[in-house]
C-alpha cells in the first residue's frame, strides 16, 4: 500500500505524507543517476514497468527503420527500441503519428537552428509549446521553443525523462488516492 509504512517502536501503522513518498522516489533517482548501467544510459527501466504504468498499447517501441539516420546514440537507440517511451504521458505530448522520428529539420524545415536542428530528433511537445528533442550523437535530452533560438538541457537521456514521466504519473495517483492537492 502506498503512502502507509510501519512505526518500528509500535508496529502501528503511520501514514506518510505523499511529498516524502515523491521525496523518496526522487532520491532513488539522484543515487543511481551517474552509475555505471547495463544499457549505458543513466538508469536501466523495463518495457514491463512502463506497460504496467502507462498500459499495453500506450508505450512506444521504435525499430530501426524509424530512427532518423541522425541518431547515432546507441544507448539511446536501443532503449526507444526495447523499453519505448510512453505515448502522451503529461507533461510530453507525442505526435499521434510518432513513427517515424523526425529531425527538428525534417519537423519544422531546414530554416531552424541551422545544421544543429538535422541532428535532433524530435520525440514530443510539452505544454508551454516546446519541443522535446534528443540530440542524436549524444544522446542528451534538451527542448527547443520555436519562438526562441536556443536550446535548454531537459534531462541527461532518455531513461531519464522517460523515469520523469512515470514518477510524476505515479505521484498524481498518489495524490488522488490521498485526496492531496497541492496549494
Amino acid at each position: 500500500m502506498h503512502g502507509v509504512t510501519t512505526d518500528a517502536a509500535t508496529r502501528t501503522p503511520v501514514r506518510v505524507p505523499p511529498f516524502w513518498t515523491s521525496a523518496a522516489l526522487i532520491g532513488c533517482l539522484f543515487m543511481s543517476a551517474g552509475r555505471r548501467t547495463v544499457s549505458g544510459l543513466a538508469l536501466d527501466l523495463s518495457y514491463r514497468l512502463l506497460v504496467g504504468e502507462f498500459g499495453r498499447g500506450r508505450v512506444a517501441r521504435y525499430e530501426d527503420i524509424d530512427f532518423p539516420p541522425a541518431l547515432t546514440h546507441e544507448p539511446t537507440r536501443r532503449f526507444l527500441s526495447e523499453t519505448g517511451l510512453p505515448e502522451n504521458a503529461f507533461p510530453l505530448r507525442t505526435d499521434d503519428d510518432g513513427i517515424p522520428l523526425p529531425t527538428l529539420a525534417e519537423y519544422y524545415g531546414d530554416g531552424v537552428l541551422g545544421e544543429a536542428a538535422g541532428h535532433l530528433v524530435r520525440l514530443g511537445r510539452l505544454p508551454d509549446g516546446s519541443d522535446v528533442v534528443v540530440d542524436g550523437p549524444t544522446g542528451t535530452v534538451l527542448t527547443w521553443h520555436p519562438s526562441g533560438a536556443s536550446l535548454r538541457p531537459l534531462t541527461p537521456d532518455v531513461s531519464t525523462l522517460v523515469f520523469t514521466l512515470w514518477l510524476l504519473r505515479r505521484a498524481a495517483a498518489l495524490e488522488a488516492v490521498t485526496g492531496f492537492e497541492p496549494v
